[in-house]
């Protein structure tokens, strides 16, 4: 095995992987908070193509617009 007579615990020199670790936190938070802005934003402007006017386009019994299609329309029963 390797000597290790030398080596003081809490004596290296980690400045190097704390900035690392930095970094990737904050690209981390920084990209889930992108992320979460883009969903919300396309949920908001309604960018799914789906015209709300016409409740034929319903998938499984409920349309991007939120709404349950009448009794008998659309979706499998």
């Amino acid at each position: 095995m390797a000597d290790h007579g030398d080596y003081v615990p809490g004596s290296m020199d980690i400045h190097e992987q704390k900035a690392t670790f930095g970094l990737f936190w904050a690209l981390t938070k920084w990209g889930g908070i992108a992320v979460v802005a883009f969903v919300a934003l396309l949920a908001l402007t309604r960018t799914n193509a789906v015209d709300c006017k016409n409740a034929e386009q319903a998938a499984a019994n409920i349309n991007a617009c939120g709404k349950l299609p009448a009794h008998g329309e659309g979706g499998a029963h």
